[in-house]
């Protein structure tokens, strides 16, 4: 059994440099890399999902419909509404904002036509109210009862003419409000009185939620689920691809001056095992391997580096319990 210990770095040195100016240095180049934009077909295809039941909303007059997108966590649901937010907001006139791969909500483009609200832990149906007219902007988003809350968002959102409302991390919502009535009812409600279609973003700890409430489930769209990517034929050359352009944007973007050989067999193979086939965790082991590759000074990713990022980052986190990277 290899062990990292036993990894010959080819470039560069073994030791790393852990200075301020380093520090600097590296954190310049990671923020670089944080805003590579792959078009990942299966996000493209999300997008259009959400595309077509804001379309679909505009045209309809009525009750809306809505959309489930529910998927392991690291496959982009979040990037996937930023980045419509951004194709909207461009639409709109605006500039382009920065945006970083991390997913924070902070960058979240701004959109006077698409609302996103992410939910926090034990979100009640108050609580739900209260993160729309947040996202609303509105100065009085926590006074008064749930029904008064719900009463002034819809209010809001019909006077401000809100074309689709994001609701992100569903898998949050209580199962309960305040008044002992469904959470779920409330997004149903929302749906009926044809205020605005809505996207419904989660783990898939949400499914329970969807699942108890065929009500809700007959006013949404055919499921939008982010599948993990298996071993198929199709979906390895999917995770070829991808990686293959992650490793030519990290060139082209001046970060290291040799090409990392992403897509090579025996790194995809380890790459897919680390990663479970969620393509954020590609992106995120990527990551702390270009920091490692960063230190050393090297001329591109070596293996040594995608051991020590899985050493680092993917065991600590318990997304693998073995380092593919430094086994024979």
């Amino acid at each position: 059994m290899t062990t990292v210990t036993d990894i010959l770095p080819i470039s560069g040195s073994r030791i790393e440099a852990i200075d301020r100016d380093s520090n600097l240095r590296i954190s310049k180049s990671l923020a670089l890399f944080d805003t590579i934009r792959i078009p990942y077909p299966r996000h493209v295809e999300t997008q259009s999902k959400i595309d077509y039941v804001h379309r679909l909303g505009i045209e309809t007059p009525g009750p809306k419909k809505g959309l489930r997108i529910l998927g392991e966590s690291g496959q982009g649901k979040t990037t996937c509404a930023h980045d419509y937010m951004r194709l909207c907001q461009a639409e709109e006139g605006d500039a382009l904002p920065v945006f970083s791969t991390d997913g924070n909500e902070d960058s979240c483009p701004k959109s006077k036509r698409v609302i996103y609200v992410a939910l926090e832990n034990g979100t009640t149906a108050r609580g739900l109210m209260v993160s729309i007219l947040q996202s609303l902007g509105d100065p009085f988003w926590n006074r008064g009862s749930e029904a008064l809350l719900r009463s002034r968002a819809l209010d809001i959102i019909r006077n401000r003419r809100i074309e689709l409302i994001i609701i992100d991390e569903v898998q949050h919502l209580n199962s309960r409000g305040s008044s002992g009535f469904d959470v779920t009812d409330t997004l149903k409600n929302f749906l009926d009185k044809g205020v605005a279609p809505v996207v419904f973003m989660g783990t898939l700890e949400a499914r329970p939620l969807f699942e108890r409430n065929l009500q809700l489930n007959g006013r949404l769209l055919p499921p939008g689920d982010l599948q993990v990517l298996t071993t198929s034929v199709d979906d390895q050359k999917l995770l070829r691809g991808f990686c293959r352009q992650l490793d030519i944007q990290i060139v082209e973007k001046g970060l290291l001056p040799k090409r990392s050989n992403l897509e090579d067999p025996k790194i995809l193979a380890s790459l897919y095992e680390v990663s479970g086939g969620v393509i954020g965790r590609v992106v995120r082991l990527t990551h702390a391997a270009l920091e490692s590759a960063l230190r050393r000074g090297a001329d591109w990713i070596e293996t040594y580096d995608l051991a020590l990022a899985v050493d680092r980052w993917a065991i600590p986190q318990g997304f693998v319990k073995r380092n593919p990277f430094a086994s024979t």
